[in-house]
């Protein structure tokens, strides 16, 4: 919207790598020795990268300005922890163990679509033939992915066998 769109070389180098090391983390995830119940996989993950980025905000000096949080702020971390990080998170790593990773990386596509949709349906945000189409050609391209995906092993199974 209203901002320029420049972002730092760092900051653009600091999402390839993260994006890089997600891809590397679900393929080698039916590769390594995990613990069996996801939920602690993936609240031990949370776990190391809140602390993370906690050591990383203080090294800044980042602070929060308590007195300019609004409750709605508050609510919305809220879910976004519950929903968008343990429940998915979960949801995800299990995913991880019993279907292909060809098929499970699909979210990353499908997840933005359902991001406009709520975004037009709960805040009024505005869907633009530009973006029904771009959503619609997305929306193709999960399909032929997943129809196409080789039967491959998946999981646990897989770190077995080899």
């Amino acid at each position: 919207g209203s901002r320029d769109g420049v972002a730092s070389t760092g900051a653009a180098l600091l999402v390839v790598a993260a994006s890089l090391l997600w891809s590397i983390g679900s393929f080698l995830s039916g590769r390594l020795d995990l613990p069996d119940d996801p939920l602690l996989g993936a609240v031990v993950q949370m776990a190391g990268g809140a602390v993370g980025l906690a050591l990383c905000a203080a090294l800044l000096g980042e602070r929060v300005q308590w007195d300019q949080v609004q409750t709605s702020s508050l609510l919305a971390v809220a879910y976004l922890v519950v929903f968008g990080s343990v429940v998915a998170f979960t949801a995800y790593a299990w995913l991880l163990r019993v279907a292909p990773v060809s098929k499970v990386s699909t979210y990353a596509y499908v997840n933005p679509l359902v991001a406009v949709l709520l975004g037009a349906a709960f805040v009024g945000e505005s869907l633009t033939a530009l973006s029904v189409l771009g959503g619609a050609l997305t929306l193709v391209a999960v399909a032929l992915v997943v129809g196409q995906a080789p039967d491959e092993e998946h999981g646990r199974e897989r770190s077995s066998a080899t």
